[in-house]
């Protein structure tokens, strides 16, 4: 057989030398053109997910500790936030009472941190809360403030998310500790009276443990009057909707709204992989379009302003992101929503493994859990919180918000159960 050099002698007027050329200048061209296209461009990875999963399987929790239930030694208000610790012990942030009960793996209350106020250690306001370290960060919302306790309640410091002096100070949607740096959704706005504008500027951004912001992520702006207010829910919408931090540093984040995928990013902001899976859109009812428009309530001083409802038709394909510790992520659809499940059902996910492969349809059980009053809160993957009357202790803290064939229906309250639950171990 003839070599590439002997058959560019044999062809006689050079057309498979030329062809060579052309074919090796095209090859280094295209090196040379690649070597210039950025990083993140070239490391995301693109994952078509099968629309039914692997497998489905379906766990009954099993109850490990309750608090609240005719204990008249731990008072609860409302529960806005929780975390785990690596040694079990669970902290429960009460929005009402503005402070943290610790509670061990026996179902102890063993501390009590932070309070209302405005010394040290102390916030109006509790939002949430997270780990940082031996410390614990406690989260007010408005203005964006994170105040600092160690285990035992002792003030460690804290700091205030900008200042008047530079436009004034941000709100704190949720704040997640990544390692030694903090991922949060914050936003900002500035009202503009003469222009009757009021303008949101809402960012997914990484910042150190002391609010010094970093990489943005994820960037939304959304415009709204100030006399006239419109309830826009397709212009309201933003990626960081529901969005996750993974314990190795990764940040998942719903990419749209309307169809099933999700976004993988770096904390520098790179994008590592895009994950989508056919799913069905579900259409809301009446009723839910309705719920969804009045989800947002505005209350105005002066009483003269007037508000347009834009809801939409369907509910966002993905209502919720969690990592678990494992760096699984666990994804809840619009099929599978709080107050949609079957009684005794507490929640069920899509879960996908760090790879990014559907590994399977998870339903959780609960004997007595009722879709319509509790809550299932996500824990780490293995351990959750099961907020009995949740639904009802919540409107019973923010009546003063409802309307008042709402306020009238609450009558006698149920007091709020705090009950840790865990998934069995494996066979």
């Amino acid at each position: 057989m003839s070599s590439m050099s002997d058959l560019r002698v044999v062809g006689g007027m050079g057309v498979m030398g030329d062809m060579s050329d052309r074919l090796t200048y095209s090859v280094i061209l295209a090196i040379l053109l690649i070597s210039q296209i950025p990083h993140s461009v070239l490391a995301t990875e693109y994952i078509d997910l099968p629309s039914e999963p692997s497998s489905r399987r379906s766990v009954k929790l099993e109850e490990i500790w309750r608090i609240g239930d005719d204990d008249e030694d731990i008072l609860l208000g409302l529960i806005a936030s929780s975390v785990i610790d690596d040694y079990g012990n669970v902290l429960l942030a009460d929005q009402q009472l503005a402070h943290v009960l610790v509670v061990s793996p026996e179902g102890e209350v063993t501390a009590t941190l932070g309070r209302e106020g405005d010394g040290p250690g102390e916030l109006r306001r509790l939002h949430s809360i997270f780990l940082a370290g031996d410390r614990v960060g406690l989260v007010q919302g408005y203005p964006g403030k994170v105040v600092y306790v160690d285990r035992g309640g002792v003030p460690a410091g804290g700091f205030t998310l900008g200042s008047e002096e530079a436009g004034g100070h941000y709100s704190v949607r949720t704040l997640r500790c990544a390692g030694t740096v903090l991922v949060g959704h914050t936003d900002r706005t500035s009202i503009d009276f003469d222009a009757d504008e009021a303008i949101t500027s809402a960012t997914l951004s990484v910042m150190d443990v002391e609010g010094v912001f970093g990489t943005k992520l994820v960037t939304h702006e959304v415009s709204r009057g100030i006399m006239k207010i419109d309830l826009d829910e397709a212009a309201s919408w933003a990626e960081f909707a529901s969005w996750a931090v993974s314990p190795d540093g990764v940040v998942a984040t719903v990419a749209e709204r309307d169809t099933w995928a999700v976004n993988v990013r770096s904390l520098d902001g790179e994008l590592l992989r895009v994950m989508k899976r056919r799913s069905e859109p579900r259409r809301r009812t009446d009723e839910e379009r309705e719920e969804a428009a009045s989800s947002i309530r505005i209350a105005v001083a002066t009483g003269r302003s007037t508000m347009e409802k834009k809801p939409l038709d369907y509910d966002p394909a993905i209502v919720d992101l969690q990592y678990a510790s494992d760096g699984r992520l666990f994804l809840t659809s619009c099929h599978n929503a709080p107050g949609l499940l079957a009684e005794d059902v507490a929640g069920r996910y899509d879960v996908i493994t760090p790879e990014g492969e559907y590994m399977e349809e998870l339903t959780l059980t609960f004997a007595g859990f009722d879709p319509e009053q509790d809550a299932l809160v996500f824990l780490d993957g293995v351990s959750f919180l099961v907020l009995k009357n949740h639904e009802d202790a919540a409107k019973a803290i923010h009546a003063a918000l409802l309307p008042e064939e709402e306020r009238e229906g609450l009558g006698d309250v149920e007091p709020l159960e705090v009950v840790l639950v865990r998934m069995p171990n494996r066979q």
